[in-house]
């Protein structure tokens, strides 16, 4: 497994973007994380949409898949994040709490952050891998 996806990057797939198929094609054949994070904004974002049912089905069969490994986040996972948010924000940098439990997953799992979020860049510098498509 090399790649933890970022929310956006499930969402735009599961809206059928262009461009991504390939380089989800690329993940598949490895097998990709999801946080359970992202796994609860998948699910916020389900609920407060006019097709909760068809969302949730989407989410359920993408969890389902064998190559998608769903990593939960625990004490490990919350100490690296209070630690990038609290040196991010020393620096006068902000970061959501949600992409730094995101990213703190990544790095705890060793694993690269496939996004489409140009700010997850600026986390490089704590060693997180980040390739933005």
């Amino acid at each position: 497994m090399k790649y933890l996806f970022d929310t956006n990057i499930i969402i735009d797939f599961l809206r059928g973007k262009a461009g991504l198929e390939q380089k989800l094609a690329e993940g598949l054949r490895q097998g990709f994380g999801v946080s359970s994070i992202t796994l609860a904004e998948l699910y916020r974002g389900a609920y407060k949409s006019d097709r909760v049912n068809l969302n949730l089905k989407l989410i359920g069969d993408l969890i389902g898949l064998p190559e998608v490994k769903l990593l939960d986040f625990g004490r490990t996972e919350a100490q690296a994040g209070g630690e990038l948010t609290g040196r991010l924000e020393k620096a006068g940098k902000k970061l959501s709490m949600g992409d730094a439990l995101i990213a703190a997953t990544a790095k705890v799992n060793r694993l690269t952050i496939l996004t489409e979020d140009k700010h997850f860049d600026r986390l490089t510098q704590f060693g997180i891998k980040v390739e933005i498509v």
